[in-house]
C-alpha cells in the first residue's frame, strides 16, 4: 500500500512513517521544506528518523497548490497528520492551515483519483471541559471546543468527513494526549517539568487521559484498512486512570526524587490567578521571541476529570500495546535522560 503522511517530520508523523514502514507499506513523508531539512538539534521535527525508516521525503505546504498536488500523488491511504498545534497561534494562522489547508489536501485528493481513504487526525478536545454528569465523553458527547486551536481541529474534522459525498472514505480518530519518546509539547512539557519538580496538589484527583504515540499510529493505520470505519470518528485514549498525584509519585521513583504533595487549593481561585500568570509569560514571550511557560489555555484544563470511552474503538477489534500508561512514561522519561533533555535520575535509581 502507497501511503502518505502529512505533517511527518514532527513527534506523532514521524512513529507514523515508521509504524508504516515496519509493517511493509510504502511512505511518502510530506512535510515542509523547512521540516525536512531541519538538524538533529530542532527537537521538534525529525526528517532523519523518516529517511532511516526509508520514507520518501517530499515538500508539502498545505497553503501551496503545487506543493500539494505533486505530494499526493499516488497515496492510496493519507494519514493527515499536519496542523499547528500551538495554544499561542493566532487563529488566522490555525485556519488557514488546519481548516484551509486540509481543503486544499482533499481537494488534490479528490482530483488525483488514487486516494481511497484518508485518516484524519482529529482532537479529544472538542469535547470541552467536562459538566457534571457527563464523563465519560463518547463519540456522539456534545462538541465544545474551548479555544482557537480546538475550533479548527472540529471545523477540520467536519469539513473531511464532507467530502464523502465525492468519494472519499474519511474517518478521524481523536486522540487525547498522546506521549511517548520525542514529545516535547503538551505531554512533553508536562513530563519534563515533573521531572525537575513531582510535585502536586492534594485535591489534583482529576484523570490525565493518555495515549502512547505507538498505539494511536497503530489506532491509524487499523482504521485505514478496517471496512467500516469510513465515515465514523473514534477516541484514542488509552485505560488508565492516572492524576497528577499519581504522575508526581511515578515521575519523582524514576527520578530518584522525593514526590511533593501540597495541601489542597480551591481550583477555581487557583485557575483564574494561574490565567493572569499566564497572560504575563505570554507578553514576556512576545517581547522576547519564545515560547511562554505557561499557556492560558492548558490553564483551563487544570484539576478537571477527563475521561473518555474507547468501547467503539475496541469494538473493532483493535488491543492497545500500552492500555495503561506507566510503563510507557517511565520509558519516555528514560528516553528523555538518555538525549540529555532532562537531568539523570538521582542517587540509587540511576539506570546503567
Amino acid at each position: 500500500m502507497e501511503t502518505l503522511v502529512t505533517g511527518a517530520t514532527g513527534f506523532i508523523g514521524s512513529h507514523m512513517v515508521e509504524l508504516l514502514t515496519e509493517s511493509g507499506h510504502e511512505v511518502v513523508a510530506g512535510d515542509l521544506p523547512s521540516a525536512l531539512e531541519a538538524s538533529e538539534q530542532d527537537r521538534t521535527r525529525w526528517p532523519e528518523v523518516c529517511r532511516a525508516a526509508g520514507a520518501r521525503l517530499a515538500p508539502l505546504d498545505l497553503t501551496d497548490d503545487d506543493s500539494v498536488r505533486a505530494a499526493v500523488k499516488g497515496a492510496e491511504v493519507v494519514f493527515h497528520v499536519a496542523a499547528v498545534f500551538d495554544y499561542t497561534a493566532p487563529p488566522s494562522l490555525l485556519r488557514r492551515v488546519n481548516v484551509e489547508g486540509t481543503r486544499r489536501l482533499l481537494e488534490a485528493l479528490v482530483a488525483g483519483g488514487d486516494c481511497r481513504r484518508l485518516v484524519n487526525w482529529g482532537a479529544g478536545g472538542i469535547y470541552g471541559v467536562p459538566r457534571p454528569g457527563e464523563a465519560p465523553f463518547r463519540e456522539d458527547s456534545p462538541k465544545r471546543p474551548g479555544n482557537a486551536y480546538l475550533v479548527s481541529k472540529w471545523d477540520q474534522e467536519r469539513l473531511a468527513h464532507s467530502y464523502r459525498e465525492r468519494g472519499l472514505e474519511v474517518t478521524s480518530h481523536r486522540t487525547t494526549s498522546p506521549y511517548g519518546p520525542r514529545a516535547v509539547y503538551g505531554s512533553g512539557q508536562l513530563l519534563m517539568e515533573m521531572a525537575r519538580k513531582p510535585v502536586a496538589l492534594r485535591n489534583l484527583t482529576g484523570n490525565i487521559p493518555f495515549v502512547h504515540v505507538r498505539d494511536l499510529c497503530r489506532a491509524a493505520l487499523h482504521l485505514a484498512e478496517y471496512p467500516g470505519a469510513d465515515g465514523e470518528a473514534y477516541n484514542v485514549t488509552d485505560d488508565g486512570r492516572v492524576n497528577a498525584i499519581d504522575l508526581a509519585a511515578l515521575v519523582a521513583d524514576e527520578m530518584g526524587k522525593r514526590p511533593r504533595v501540597l495541601p489542597p487549593m480551591p481550583l477555581g481561585l487557583l485557575r483564574r490567578a494561574l490565567s493572569g500568570t499566564a497572560r504575563v509569560s505570554a507578553a514576556v514571550a512576545r517581547r522576547t521571541g519564545r515560547r511562554p511557560r505557561l499557556e492560558y489555555d492548558q490553564v483551563q484544563y487544570l484539576g478537571h476529570d477527563f475521561l473518555y470511552d474507547n468501547a467503539k474503538l475496541k469494538a473493532t477489534g483493535f488491543r492497545y500495546e500500552h492500555p495503561r500508561p506507566e510503563s510507557g512514561l517511565r520509558e519516555t522519561l528514560r528516553w528523555y535522560v538518555a538525549r540529555g533533555w532532562i537531568d539523570p535520575p538521582q542517587g540509587s535509581h540511576a539506570k546503567g
